[in-house]
């Protein structure tokens, strides 16, 4: 049943009992990531797509891998949309790009068909093993010119645009201003004949998008541009487009393209699932384009509904990517920057940053990845595997909060002491002294005689010894504790690698994701991210 306008805020499923993930914040697009093995498809995946099919969205699911036709051939038949479900597989459904986009628009939309042109060779520059550099402005530039002055001329000529008729044109193009006069090769121009046939035509009425000065214009163009080229330059803008679109001259994607036309996106505005069976990992590069093409045709489409009356753009939509990488171009950016307001939800499930990275490729690869993944507003990340890059990305996303850190020091020690000592002193010393003294003494009366003498002698000697012993011990012991507010990551990225849940019997088949919302807070958490668990 298709939802209208009012329903946007309809739940799809509950994250918690507090907070719902709705119509609403599916139409700002969904991005998820996660190693390989995190269960990001069975977990928050299976859990979304099953979501919109129960809501009754139509859709175009975009396949890398060979298994996933049949795990959406389940969903559908587990949520009885089977009878919704188109699969092409490239050769059983044909969209005519060219003649869609000049019905879509009429003869005034040929610029229209130009830049769905410019599309495809980028598209299938940039699928390539060796993509070419974006920012090639003169070569990109110079096509368009040869694309705008090709298409006009084919259309009024023919009634139409082939993409075999656009190589066999440009390849029949005069290679110099003097070349254009010869009646020679004029004959032999199936360039020439064009332009005659145009000519013709125009005499006999009005030509939607073409008069006379549209083909004056185209005339100055191949003789005094083009044909003026540096012949090397024109060889290889020549070549680089013809080598381009030469893969639509055979094979099955000339059938699907340029053949009829029994399939339109517009049927997903009903409630169809466009469902492209063509793996990348299986049909390579051609897979690739194919679907990238289709995908480019479909965002347009769905853009443009909201010029139709209400019943052509009440239903929402969704475009779903696993293994996105593939999948994407520089259209991208700009369709999830308006798609919102035509009820589009966009689902991208990738590894890790790195991965846009690589597939994007180019000098700038790193800017145009974020300006890519910037416009999605809900982000669920499940455990990166080894990615610290996108594990920092994810908690710089989630961002800082004011935090309680608790501090706690202990410290105990012990000391000892021991010390031993021992002396021994002895002195001794002699002296000795000896002396005499005699007097006489005389008078006139008598005489006297008198003498003496003395002798000393002495020694000392001495002796003695000490000793002692000292030992002391001591120890000591303290605590603190306290805490103080910091700025810091709400998530620590290291948290992703080791909380989040991979699923499997290990983890009672339990997927673990931190779902983020830009401008939300979430009443469980008070922040912007919440911790969901998802069961395989």
């Amino acid at each position: 049943m298709a939802m209208r306008a009012g329903d946007l805020d309809t739940p799809l499923f509950n994250l918690d009992s507090d907070s719902a993930y709705t119509v609403r914040d599916a139409c700002q697009g969904t991005l998820i990531l996660g190693g390989v093995g995190s269960g990001k498809t069975s977990g928050s995946g299976a859990t979304m797509a099953a979501a919109f099919l129960k809501a009754g969205m139509g859709g175009l699911v975009l396949c890398a891998k060979p298994e996933e036709a049949e795990l959406w051939r389940g969903y559908c038949a587990k949520f009885d949309r089977s009878g919704s479900l188109i699969e092409c597989d490239g050769t059983n459904i044909h969209l005519n790009m060219m003649a869609y986009e000049l019905a879509r628009q009429g003869g005034d939309g040929l610029n229209s068909v130009v830049e769905l042109l410019m599309r495809v060779l980028e598209i299938a520059r940039n699928a390539s093993p060796s993509p070419g550099r974006a920012g090639e402005h003169f070569w990109d530039d110079t096509l368009r010119q040869i694309l705008r002055n090709s298409i006009p001329i084919l259309f009024a000529a023919t009634g139409t645009v082939r993409i075999s008729d656009l190589l066999r044109f440009v390849r029949s193009a005069p290679s110099s201003p003097s070349e254009m006069a010869d009646p020679e090769w004029q004959k032999q121009s199936y360039f020439f004949h064009v332009f005659l046939l145009a000519a013709e035509r125009l005499r006999t009425g009005p030509i939607v998008g073409f008069d006379d000065q549209a083909g004056e214009r185209a005339t100055s163009y191949w003789q005094n541009d083009y044909a003026k080229l540096d012949p090397k330059t024109r060889a290889s803008v020549q070549l680089s487009l013809t080598t381009a679109l030469d893969r639509f001259n055979h094979g099955w994607l000339e059938q699907m393209f340029c053949t009829t036309t029994d399939i339109v996106p517009e049927l997903c505005a009903h409630g169809v699932i466009l469902l492209l069976n063509m793996p990348a990992l299986t049909k390579n590069e051609d897979g690739i384009i194919a679907q990238q093409i289709v995908k480019y045709l479909w965002q347009r489409a769905m853009l443009a509904r909201n010029a139709l009356e209400p019943p052509h753009r009440q239903r929402p939509t969704f475009l779903w990517a696993d293994e996105a990488q593939y999948f994407v171009n520089s259209y991208d950016a700009e369709f999830l920057s308006t798609c919102r307001g035509s009820r589009i939800c966009t689902v991208f499930l990738s590894q890790s940053l790195p991965t846009f990275y690589a597939k994007i490729g180019g000098e700038n690869a790193h800017d145009r990845t974020h300006h890519l993944l910037g416009n999605f507003g809900t982000k669920v990340f499940h455990n990166p595997g080894g990615c610290s890059e996108t594990a920092d990305w994810a908690a710089r996303i989630i961002g800082k909060g004011i935090q309680w850190r608790r501090n706690e020091s202990r410290s105990q020690g012990t000391s000892s002491q021991f010390g031993f000592n021992m002396g021994e002193n002895s002195s001794w010393g002699t002296n000795s002294s000896s002396g005499g003294s005699s007097s006489h003494n005389s008078g006139a009366g008598g005489s006297s005689h008198g003498g003496g003498s003395n002798w000393s002698s002495g020694s000392s000697r001495g002796g003695g010894d000490q000793w002692g012993r000292n030992r002391s011990n001591g120890s000591n012991r303290g605590q603190s504790w306290g805490g103080s507010e910091v700025s810091d990551w709400l998530i620590e990225p290291g948290q992703f690698s080791r909380m989040l849940k991979t699923g499997g019997p290990p983890n009672g088949n339990i997927v673990s994701a931190v779902w983020y919302q830009a401008g939300r807070i979430f009443p469980a958490s008070g922040g912007n991210a919440l911790l969901l668990e998802f069961r395989q």
